[in-house]
């Protein structure tokens, strides 16, 4: 890039020269590859510093002139040597015709000055360039793709060992990274935010501004953290979002509209991820600061101060506006609250400043629909504010009133209730008791004077009031108002009668959970043992169910839902549920109850701050669990007399969760002395019973009835507890606590809860899975860490949009190893990374065909179970399941005919749009696909360059290439030998051709049969395909070989003739999955390949021309690279030769069988392991015994014993490869001419394009009796495969070092 022109005194200072011509000089600035010591100092300076110095520049400069000038700069050489091209192509000859060298100066600081003029920048999302460049760092530093957002990083020091590591942390949406380069070494950090456990901070003189991250792994310690403030709590930020990510698998979705609403508030400097989980931030403490809904985002927020009528005063504070509300909490706590929804606002103008005086000034008068008028003064701009204001009443929906005919419809339809407490316990206002008739003046003077509905002034008078409980008259009101639903329900009008429409008559687990719970559901009240209030609670559950299925239905929502009946209408009453569950209390009713898990380990940290003896003698009888999870859930209303509890959630709904931490700890407390005095926990917890049950409400209305847990018998009678009491003694005693105080510690223990219940899934999902894998311990440990990984990865990066069944996913039926599942992509990447077979060219088509063949359901998605199942047959399966496997890969639906590499469709998940093929896959096995994946990042960038270091990982593809070229060469120097097999195999054609002879006489011999043959039955003719004894294989060296079929049941297996064809009409098999297998019983995957029994491999489908010849290309490809590669590829040719000319006698047997029965029972006696007698020619002798003379090919071998298609198939596999199994061959053996070559020497008719035999086949029985013959191919399937370490490389792959050129260099 051109930069406008700069004096440079020494322009050898920390630079080498690269290129130069008498006006130029092109550098590169040293620690950039080479340099030597000098090198790794600026090169250790620059990373510790930061440094953004450009490691390419061009100076001009003339001969005779020290002084050069710095013209142009570049991160990567590509983009220098553009500039240095042009200046010889445009300026040299230029310049040679100047006639002093300060002409020639002056011409290119001219030249360049115009060049620069004209470049027009582009800046992007208002971020800077140093942001961006450390974006670009942050991804090739850990191989991170563009989807991996940075957030912001800092400097800091990070402990390896005993010794600091200075350099940088990264701070991403995913992970934390950390990278230091210190005197050519280098030292990497990466954890992903979903797998810390633990967060601590601490500050000392020996380790200032220590952070401590903690993860079941390692613990790691960053000191010394730049802003550690900031820092510390973006850390906590991201972490805690990963753990809800973790509980809803959702990824993180950035604001686009944050940088509009925080650009004047914010430095530029800061990116706008930072800007926008700041935003998050504040937006949710302003949401639970005014108890708004859960989508409502803060707008902006001003310094100003509220006129109180009540006092006649101007309060200090702040304003807070959103698209929907304007609220205003005083300077000092507590003092004043105001929340004006838009929706009821008439009217906003300006106060005059010469009619209001000097005590109000820039002042805003808001006047509501309830004639209600709030004055807001002394902003500092107070036209932005009417302007922001003006723009949020233009957007607000008009209100939608309701038809009578729709009314009258719905009214029909289902008749909701009222509160049944005014249908139940109706009471005159002569029978209410004085107390009560007090309380409801004392309201209604209170609503006279600061107002009444969501627009009130709400002061410390109206937490007095609630204190002493909300009169019944007001109750389901203000618990509407003070917990903002009525919000909720005033924007969503109609919702509720809709909801109950769509889930009447629908049924799930659900719905028969609420089934079994409505009539338990405060069974002691009137309303609840009639058909009204079931029905009522029945809709309103189902209803909350319906909308929102990831929580459904938990018990303790019923006695919730039923309390909230008896005050609300059902519409009101399914709002105020909503808020509970998803506001104020969250993640408590979900199937994890994880909100409810956090909240006890908060209330034990809380007793162990304020009641320190009290938490150790819980601690040590196991309590904590036991209370904390019984009150919080149903918020006291299942452990004390509802009529009680009731005012306890009128101080729920008006001051939040903090309500239930101070009334536990006011009950702990109460109790303390007894509580210490125990020894059993039997007998503390029946101490907290008769307290609670003794706790009674002096002010009810309602007729005293006793509570369902009192109805046990009990033993002395204790003084009854007014709960009006309990609560003041526990704002009294504890009211310090806050609610930021209570979300701190959420904060802080959300890490270790939701990590347990992780570890806690793990271990289910690794039992369910336990019988159907031959992984064991810590490798199956480790395959469901990289499986999960890579399942979070497809959430949060959105490479692949998991499939959403609601019904399904939420289902607490479903398996466990259901809860996690890969595409192919992923599938892919884990494949070529872990499976042994994996390693050569075309191992990609081998894990496309392998995801067929799991994908039974056909949803394009691999659960963990059917991963770890193939992944154990691969690594860990004996001899006969592994080739079994094998040859379930190449039948259908695995196999498909067009199976290409570079053509196949890949498998996509219904809900995905697009994908990225092998994304992962690529940046594991290829050098350069991470960096063309992010094309702008590796070519801007170029880095220090660290020391070589003998434990980075090879260029897998490179050395692949070049082994491949050595072997190439060897076998082009054995091309002499394989011409010299050909005439032995023209010798062996003549054999074949001198038994054609012998075929025919026994043809004619069969004719001649007794003809009794014909009249058997065809079961009892194929009775007899049990062969003669027949002499043992031979093998040339011999080895013991360790499976579970013996050599003479590898001979039997040739042999049996029993397993039927596609073309059998028994009714004993039926079509599975494109295979004949027995119609008794479809078995499971597992099942297929595990067994081992002789009898099951009848079951498995005959395979055809096509795909035996697939099957062994895959296997050319398998063996590429292995250490006994020429005697793999030489036992492949023999057998692969031998099983051709087998399934062309099985091709005659059948075509025979089809023609008469006569053939048919001559073909059943024929013993074809006559053929097998011999490995050194495929000749039978004539003293053999064989029926047909039988040679290796069957009957006529001069043109119909191996089809051209074959020849023409096999020619198509790679020939270098063929060629070299040939060529490992020792001379003596007429097999050992490689397959090609020997079908090459059949007769020259067959043409070139024709098709495979159509009526060719071949069993498993024949390739799996074949194969055993073979030491070498035993061997290599008897091998014994480690995950542990290919799973181990594969999560580390973003911490290896690449060896290409100068590590983390770009390609130029």
């Amino acid at each position: 890039m051109w930069v406008k022109p700069e004096e440079v005194l020494l322009a050898n200072a920390l630079w080498v020269n690269e290129r130069a011509n008498p006006y130029f000089v092109l550098q590169k600035r040293k620690g950039y590859g080479g340099g030597g010591l000098a090198g790794l100092l600026v090169g250790t300076i620059d990373t510790v510093l930061d440094s953004k110095t450009p490691p390419y520049r061009i100076l001009h400069q003339t001969p005779g002139s020290e002084l050069s000038y710095y013209i142009s700069e570049a991160n990567n050489k590509k983009e220098i040597s553009k500039d240095w091209e042009w200046i010889e192509q445009n300026l040299m000859q230029t310049l040679a015709a100047f006639e002093n060298d300060e002409e020639a100066t002056d011409f290119v600081r001219c030249k360049i000055e115009s060049l620069v003029a004209n470049i027009v920048e582009i800046k992007e999302d208002d971020e800077t360039q140093r942001f961006v460049t450390a974006t670009r760092k942050f991804r090739k530093l850990f191989n991170m793709p563009k989807e991996e957002k940075l957030v912001n990083y800092y400097s800091c020091s990070y402990w390896k060992g005993k010794v600091p590591r200075q350099g940088w942390m990264y701070l991403s949406i995913n992970h934390l990274c950390f990278y230091s380069f210190l005197l050519g070494r280098e030292a990497k950090v990466i954890i992903r935010w979903t797998d810390i456990t633990k967060l601590e901070r601490d500050n000392n003189m020996l380790f200032p501004d220590t952070v401590k991250i903690s993860t079941r792994e390692a613990s790691h310690y960053f000191s010394m953290v730049m802003h550690s403030s900031e820092s510390y709590r973006l850390i906590e930020q991201l972490a805690n979002m990963a753990m809800k990510q973790l509980m809803q698998e959702g990824g993180f979705e950035e604001d686009k509209m944050i940088s509009f609403r925080t650009k004047k508030k914010t430095s530029k400097k800061m990116s706008s991820l930072k800007r926008d989980l700041d935003a998050r931030a504040r937006s949710e403490a302003f949401r639970q600061a005014f108890q708004l809904p859960v989508h409502e985002k803060l707008d902006g927020d001003e310094e100003c101060t509220l006129w109180t009528p009540y006092n006649k005063q101007h309060v200090n504070g702040r304003l807070y506006l959103s698209s929907n509300f304007i609220c205003f909490a005083s300077r000092v706590r507590d003092l004043v609250t105001v929340i004006i929804p838009l929706r009821d606002i008439q009217v906003v103008e300006k106060v005059d400043n010469s009619a209001s005086g000097n005590l109000i000034y820039n002042a805003v008068l808001v006047t509501t629909k309830g004639k209600m008028s709030f004055t807001f003064a002394q902003f500092s701009d107070r036209d932005f504010i009417l302007e922001r204001i003006s723009d949020f009443l233009f957007r607000q929906p008009e209100s939608k009133c309701r038809t009578i005919s729709q009314s009258d419809d719905s009214e029909e339809q289902i008749k909701f209730q009222p509160a049944l407490i005014s249908l139940f316990c109706r009471r005159e206002s002569d029978d209410l008791s004085p107390k009560e008739t007090v309380k409801m003046h004392l309201w209604d003077v209170h609503f006279a004077e600061y107002g009444k509905g969501m627009c009130m002034y709400r002061t410390h008078r109206t937490q007095e009031l609630v204190l002493k409980g909300i009169p019944d008259k007001y109750r389901g009101g203000m618990w509407m108002v003070f917990s903002g639903a009525v919000n909720e329900m005033a924007s969503n009008e109609g919702y509720y009668g809709k909801i109950v429409q769509e889930s009447l008559g629908k049924s799930s687990i659900a719905t028969e959970e609420i089934e079994r719970d409505l009539h338990r559901s405060l069974p002691e009240h009137p309303a609840f043992q009639n058909d009204l209030g079931i029905s009522a609670l029945r809709r309103v559950l189902t209803a909350y169910a319906w909308r929102n299925p990831n929580i459904g239905y938990c018990q303790a929502m019923n006695i919730v839902t039923s309390v909230l009946l008896l005050y609300t209408s059902e519409e009101e009453a399914f709002w105020l549920l909503t808020a509970i569950c998803e506001r104020l209390l969250p993640d408590y009713y979900n199937t994890k109850v994880v909100g409810a898990l956090i909240d006890q380990s908060v209330f034990e940290d809380l007793i162990r701050t304020y009641l320190p003896s009290m938490h150790d003698k819980l601690e040590t009888l196991g309590l904590l669990s036991m209370i904390s999870l019984s009150w919080f859930l149903t918020i006291f209303l299942s452990v004390m007399p509802f009529s009680c509890a009731v005012n306890i959630l009128d101080c729920f709904f008006y001051n939040g969760a903090k309500v239930m931490f101070q009334i536990a700890l006011a009950i702990l407390d109460e109790k303390s002395d007894q509580l210490l005095a125990c020894n059993e926990d039997g007998e503390a917890m029946t101490i907290l019973c008769k307290y609670l049950e003794n706790i009674t409400n002096e002010d009810s209305t309602i007729p005293t009835v006793k509570h369902i847990s009192s109805l046990t018998p009990s033993g002395d009678v204790q003084s009854s507890v007014d709960v009006t009491g309990l609560i003041e003694q526990s704002y009294r005693l504890f009211g310090n606590i806050s609610n930021q105080v209570v979300d701190k510690l959420r904060l802080q223990y959300r890490l270790r809860v939701v990590q347990t219940i992780e570890d806690s899934t793990k271990r289910n999902v690794l039992r369910s899975v336990a019988s159907d894998t031959l992984c064991k311990g810590k490798e199956l440990d480790d395959l469901y860490i990289l499986f999960k990984e890579e399942y979070l990865t497809s959430c949060y990066w959105r490479t692949s949009q998991q499939p959403v069944d609601t019904a399904d996913k939420f289902d607490p039926s479903r398996p466990y190893y259901e809860q996690y599942k890969v595409d192919y992509d992923q599938f892919k990447t884990m494949f070529l990374s872990l499976s042994p077979w994996a390693t050569g060219l075309h191992a990609g088509v081998l894990s496309l065909r392998a995801f067929r063949y799991l994908d039974e359901n056909k949803d394009n998605m691999i659960n963990f179970k059917e991963f770890v199942h193939i992944m154990g047959i691969m690594c860990k399966g004996s001899v006969a399941q592994r080739l079994k496997l094998l040859y379930y890969l190449h039948l259908p639906p695995a196999f498909v005919n067009d199976d290409e590499e570079e053509e196949v469709e890949t498998p996509t998940s219904p809900n995905t749009d697009s994908t990225e093929s092998g994304v992962e896959a690529a940046e594991f096995f290829e050098e350069d696909s991470d960096l063309n994946s992010t094309k702008e990042d590796s070519e801007d960038l170029e880095l220090p360059s660290p020391l070589p270091d003998t434990t980075q990982v090879p260029d897998i593809k490179k050395d692949k290439e070049s082994e491949i070229k050595d072997k190439d060469s060897q076998v082009k120097d054995k091309d002499s030998q394989v011409k010299d097999k050909d005439s032995q195999v023209k010798d062996k054609d003549s054999q074949v051709k001198d038994k054609d002879s012998q075929v025919k006489e026994k043809d004619s011999q069969v004719k001649d049969k007794d003809p009794q043959v014909k009249d058997k039955d065809q079961s009892e003719v194929e009775s007899k395909t049990t062969p003669p004894t027949t002499l043992p294989i031979e093998t040339t060296e011999p080895k013991q070989v360790d499976t579970t079929l013996t050599d003479s049941t590898a001979n039997t297996l040739l042999l049996d003739s029993s397993t039927p064809s596609p073309d059998s009409k028994s009714d004993d098999y039926v079509l599975d999955d494109g295979i004949y297998v027995n119609r008794r019983r479809k078995r499971t995957l597992s099942e297929r390949l595990q067994s081992d029994r002789k009898e099951d491999y009848k079951n498995v489908g005959r395979m055809n021309q096509v795909q035996f010849i697939q099957l062994w290309k895959t296997l050319y490809d398998m063996f590429l690279d292995n250490k006994d590669q020429q005697n793999l590829y030489h036992s492949i040719a023999s057998i692969g030769t031998l099983l051709l000319q087998i399934g062309d006698v099985g091709k005659r047997f059948y075509m025979q069988k089809s023609v008469s029965d006569e053939t048919q029972s001559y073909a059943s006696d024929v013993p074809l392991s006559s053929s097998l007698d011999s490995r050194s020619d495929l000749s039978a002798s004539p003293d053999s015994g064989a029926p047909f003379g039988m040679d290796a090919t069957g009957a006529d071998n001069t043109s119909d014993a191996v089809p051209s298609a074959i020849t023409d198939s096999v020619e198509t596999i790679e020939n270098d490869k063929i060629e070299k199994a040939g060529n490992g061959s020792n001379g003596e053996s007429g097999i050992g001419v490689s397959m090609y070559e020997s079908h090459q020497s059949s007769e020259s008719t067959k043409s070139a394009g024709s098709k495979a035999d159509g009526d060719w086949s071949i069993t498993f029985e024949q390739i799996m009796a074949s194969m055993l013959t073979e030491p070498p191919i035993v061997a290599y399937f008897e091998q014994q495969s480690d995950i542990s370490e290919p799973v181990q490389r594969m999560r580390n792959r973003r911490l290896q070092t690449k060896q290409s050129s100068p590590a983390l260099e770009a390609t130029s």
